[in-house]
């Protein structure tokens, strides 16, 4: 008797295992791993584009933190509400001037990411209210990838829109109040 259960068990697994092969054709084959989609934003480092001891004479520390960090989450906010776009690696410049005053940029590598995102990142970034700084500008950067990444921006480092090299002598320069003040005339 046990070797009639046996062998009647072992004929089910037998056409199991044939009747589950006869519908899986191509099991042999794998399909392809599916790409996790790549994130539409990852922070960076945030960079202080002017000395420590300038930064702390017109900004407190205190006020400039939850500002960078509100400027950033705007910032992602506009790129996860885009279309997916190719990769790009950069930075956000934010700008303060006294008065509360606050102007933003974006630089990336190529490829950018589209004219609309970038002018909908500087939309959302300007929108956030800035903090109170004294005796002159501050300049800041917030490093991103965006859709996975790409080249990072070509130039200075850490990087400054293309268009402000025009500003700078033809013996160099300083990125100091006088030429913030052209990049940004008031």
């Amino acid at each position: 008797m046990r070797a009639k259960a046996a062998m009647t068990a072992g004929l089910a697994a037998f056409s199991l295992s044939l009747g589950l092969a006869a519908c899986d054709r191509g099991a042999d084959v794998a399909p392809p791993a599916a790409e996790a989609p790549a994130e539409a934003w990852v922070g960076k480092d945030v960079v202080l584009y002017l000395p420590d001891p300038v930064m702390k004479a017109r900004v407190e520390v205190s006020a400039l933190s939850p500002y960078v960090n509100a400027a950033t989450i705007a910032a992602e906010g506009a790129v996860r509400a885009a279309p997916v776009q190719p990769g790009a690696s950069g930075m956000v410049l934010l700008m303060v001037k006294p008065g509360g005053r606050a102007k933003a940029w974006v630089v990336t590598g190529e490829p950018a990411p589209s004219p609309e995102t970038i002018a909908a990142v500087v939309k959302a970034v300007e929108a956030v209210p800035a903090p109170a700084v004294r005796q002159g500008p501050i300049l800041v950067g917030v490093g991103f990838d965006a859709w996975g990444g790409g080249a990072p921006p070509a130039g200075a480092s850490p990087p400054i829109p293309r268009d402000w090299y025009s500003q700078f002598s033809k013996d160099g320069g300083r990125l100091d109040d006088a030429f913030m003040a052209r990049v940004w005339p008031d």
